[in-house]
């Protein structure tokens, strides 16, 4: 009985200073493992928690969230950027997916954007990559050499439930159009480039309203004027011209179907084509005081 006892009180007191030399949960600062296997969740988050608080129905993560199969469909959360590098390898994203009876998956899965509305996560536009119809290619000739596959861009238009195909594109062929609510989509195309519901309309580059001095360096009289270039370096007519009493600080609206913009001062390009992101532009004379 006294044997009994000692190992109690042994017991007890090395658990009481096993407490004062390690806290409880106390946090480690560094961890070196060569394999790390989670069978439940993975949580990043300076909180501790791993949804943000007041998002937890919408699933926001606080940092990162990974949850594993044994309790539902398993996932990856990531909040903020997702930054991807690699040295002297490039790198790239693959979707797989197989059917458990081992037939064919034509579409292995997409990319989405969505909106949360009424409760729950809406998509608004749909990049999807699928294999062709096996009216166009056998499922007896589908091998190791030939898989072939096409991209699909679909959005949700106002009044429908079902996404819309509005592009098809494969074996440099593409179609374009507003057809497949719900269905087969758009017919896959036999041309290079075919329209469906519409007509092919060309636009001309047009030319950007003058320019606003924001700022000016007053070091004499100068005329400013933009011309706007498209991706294939057609150009526009030339913009009204701006007066200034020196080299300026500038400012004007984007141009639908410009590219890139030449900026002309007195007549003469300052410097090669400027590409400037947001709807207005903002451009700085390099000799201005």
């Amino acid at each position: 009985m006294s044997e009994r006892l000692l190992t109690i009180v042994l017991s007890v007191a090395a658990t009481l200073a096993v407490q004062q030399v390690v806290p409880p949960r106390a946090a480690v600062r560094d961890l070196e493992v060569d394999r790390l296997v989670v069978r439940g969740e993975l949580i990043v988050s300076d909180t501790g928690k791993p949804w943000e608080e007041g998002y937890e129905e919408q699933q926001i993560p606080r940092g990162i969230y990974a949850r594993g199969l044994a309790d539902g469909p398993g996932g990856l959360w990531v909040r903020s950027r997702l930054i991807k590098g690699e040295v002297d390898d490039p790198f790239d994203d693959r979707f797989h997916a197989v059917e458990r009876d081992g037939s064919l998956r034509r579409a292995p899965g997409h990319i989405s954007w969505n909106v949360w509305l009424d409760g729950a996560w809406r998509q608004m536009a749909i990049v999807q990559g699928e294999g062709v119809e096996f009216s166009e290619v056998p499922r007896e000739q589908w091998n190791g050499a030939t898989h072939p596959g096409r991209i699909r861009l679909q959005t949700f238009r106002p009044g429908h439930q079902e996404p819309l195909t509005d592009a098809l594109i494969g074996q440099g062929m593409m179609s374009l159009g507003g057809g497949g609510y719900g269905g087969g989509g758009l017919t896959e195309p036999r041309e290079v480039l075919e329209l469906w519901g519409g007509q092919l309309r060309q636009h001309a580059l047009p030319a950007p309203q003058a320019p606003a001095a924001v700022t000016e360096d007053d070091s004499g009289s100068h005329t400013y004027t933009l011309v706007a270039l498209g991706p294939q370096g057609v150009r526009s007519a030339v913009s009204v011209p701006l007066e200034t009493r020196g080299r300026a600080l500038l400012k004007w609206d984007s141009v639908p179907g410009a590219d890139s913009y030449v900026v002309l001062c007195d007549g003469e390009p300052v410097g090669p084509p400027v590409r400037i992101e947001g709807a207005e532009k903002r451009w700085r004379d390099p000799r201005m005081k």
